[in-house]
């Protein structure tokens, strides 16, 4: 019998799809030329080249002149970060030409274990967008410094790897364990060698003979550099280097200045990590941060090869990122290489966006009911959120998470000496340059135990108030951040009664809400409907009680015990440099 893919190439049977009269852009030759594309069934079979006559198609589609390129694909992303589900997540990016994720779903994960990740394997069984699923390497991500919803030994590591539904190792995040050789970190790393499938990094500001020793133990990639000098020395290494512009950390301007007079770079791709549906709708998706690299200097194609071959190349995908025989009939077109809006998208053959329109909708699947009941806190107290030390001490010196300490520091610690009145620390007294300061409260909210920590912040401006939050990388506890420990305590219980999301209070009323009852991270509504409430959750924080920029990253991000320097968690304040926790007083006389 013969084969029909191989007939269709040949021209002995009929094509499926013709898409005729595109401009395609040929990403191993970085050249771009009028041409026709043939499809048959989910692969390309032919592309035409200069000069050839027209295709026979049982359907045939007129490109317009429209440049072809491969389908976007987003080497490292977290689908809950854009606090929408599967479904609602490949309807906001398949209109902007996205057409694979690689997706690490430890945010679920690190609160609803194995049955999270299997949730979010489900959720996309269906989908038009390939997603391909990549086990959470670190539940929690510092183990020993915080506690989550689950803890993925190396045994579970090695039995959920052989899950035929896994495409390989995520992110991993304890780069100081492997750098020290942990024992558990070694176990978890061993299990992915065994298990022959592909492996993701994390490595922030790894450089010199600690980055041989994270490359030497088989990882190889990283999205964490925000300097162009740190993406260099780890491009020079042979590492793959992610470019990412999430919703908080916007890195191809820096990366985009050093490299763009290296030329095209084989193990340079793009992602997105983390982005908000609002910003998936108003900015673009994988398109987006290539059209920053563009608008930064990086040559149109070579930003595309980034954002398609490379990073095929990247995950080990040899039928993706590349119009070309054989390979998946993933096609975008575009009317420009600057803008990169796409009018159409194909994947696997199929027309799943015509004329900038989904086509049809994602399918969804409903989640189970103890996903909305994953806020188990108790009653929380104004008193819960006191700075506490010896009632004869007349002055404490604390340790204070410092916000935007330098770049591509996000955090370190600062000393700061402040009064003692009958025993409790007052913050209110602090005149300097960051203030005023923040209390903040950590609540593990996954049943597993009652750990709590309260500890102080500066410069992340919450200047009357209080914030709550479920969102709160990686462990996702209950986090509350303010100036007013009533408020404090009224927001935290508020977003328990919620099941989870944001909520921010003044003087005792609720100014803004975000509900996210799902897991605590995600919204079961669409991107459309979802995205004016993130707007106006951030606007309505920013003209009352948290002005500044970005203000849903100043909460979510402190609680994250693997990016430099200074961190809370559950369990305390976490030097993250020396993955040790450190007191919160230094000492009260």
């Amino acid at each position: 019998m013969k084969d029909d893919l191989i007939s269709a190439a040949r021209g002995d049977v009929q094509l499926d799809v013709a898409i005729q009269n595109v401009k395609m852009v040929n990403v191993f030759t970085g050249e771009v030329y009028p041409a026709a594309i043939g499809i048959k069934q989910d692969r390309i079979a032919h592309v035409t080249a200069p000069g050839e006559t027209h295709l026979d198609a049982a359907t045939t589609i007129d490109g317009n002149g429209a440049f072809a390129i491969p389908g976007w694909i987003d080497t490292h992303v977290h689908i809950e970060s854009s606090m929408l589900t599967p479904a609602a997540y490949a309807e906001a990016v398949l209109p902007h030409g996205t057409t694979t994720v690689a997706t690490d779903p430890h945010e679920i994960a690190n609160v609803l274990g194995e049955e999270g990740v299997r949730y979010m394997v489900e959720a996309s069984r269906e989908l038009d967008l390939r997603v391909l699923t990549f086990l959470p390497s670190c539940v929690p991500s510092a183990p020993g410094l915080e506690t989550a919803g689950a803890d993925f030994t190396p045994a579970v590591i090695a039995r959920m790897l052989a899950w035929e539904e896994i495409d390989g190792l995520a992110e991993v995040m304890n780069y100081p364990g492997v750098i020290q050789q942990d024992e558990r970190m070694m176990g978890i790393l061993a299990a992915w060698k065994q298990s022959g499938k592909s492996v993701q990094g994390h490595a922030p500001t790894v450089s010199g003979r600690d980055l041989s020793a994270y490359l030497m133990a088989g990882v190889n990639s990283d999205h964490e550099s925000r300097t162009g000098e740190e993406a260099l020395e780890k491009i020079r290494a042979g590492m793959f280097v992610e470019i990412r512009e999430s919703s908080f950390s916007l890195n191809a301007g820096p990366i985009a200045a050093t490299i763009k007079d290296k030329g095209y770079l084989p193990n340079v791709c793009l992602c997105s990590d983390d982005v908000k549906a609002n910003h998936l709708l108003e900015r673009g998706h994988i398109n987006h941060v290539a059209r920053r690299l563009i608008e930064e200097g990086i040559e149109p194609i070579d930003a595309i090869r980034y954002g398609t071959l490379n990073a095929a190349r990247r995950l080990n995908r040899s039928d993706l990122g590349a119009i070309a025989v054989g390979y998946r009939a993933d096609i975008v077109l575009v009317n420009d290489l600057q803008s990169l809006q796409a009018t159409d998208v194909w994947v696997n053959g199929k027309a799943v966006v015509r004329e900038s329109r989904l086509t049809r909708p994602q399918s969804r699947v409903e989640a189970p009911a103890y996903f909305f009941e994953t806020v188990r806190v108790g009653e929380l107290q104004p008193k819960d959120f006191a700075i506490r030390v010896d009632t004869a001490a007349d002055t404490a010196d604390i340790r204070v998470i410092e916000y935007d300490y330098a770049p591509g520091i996000p955090t370190d610690f600062m000393p700061v000496t402040l009064p003692v009145q009958n025993g409790e620390v007052m913050l209110e007294d602090y005149q300097g340059r960051k203030g005023p300061l923040n209390r903040i409260g950590v609540f593990h909210r996954h049943g597993g135990n009652q750990n709590r920590f309260v500890g102080v912040l500066a410069g992340y401006g919450v200047v009357a108030g209080a914030v709550a939050t479920t969102v709160a990388h990686d462990s996702h506890h209950l986090a509350v951040l303010g100036t007013d420990p009533a408020d404090m305590a009224l927001a935290g219980n508020l977003l328990r009664e919620k099941n989870g999301g944001m909520i921010a209070v003044h003087a005792g009323e609720v100014i803004a809400e975000l509900p996210l009852p799902l897991a605590g991270l995600m919204s079961e509504r669409s991107a459309h409907a979802l995205a004016p409430d993130i707007d106006t959750f951030v606007e309505r924080l920013q003209q009352t009680i948290m002005p500044g920029k970005n203000p849903i990253h100043r909460l979510i991000a402190v609680t994250l015990p693997v990016i430099p320097r200074a961190k809370i968690t559950d369990l305390g304040l976490v030097d993250v440099d020396r993955q040790r926790l450190v007191p919160l007083v230094i000492t009260a006389k």
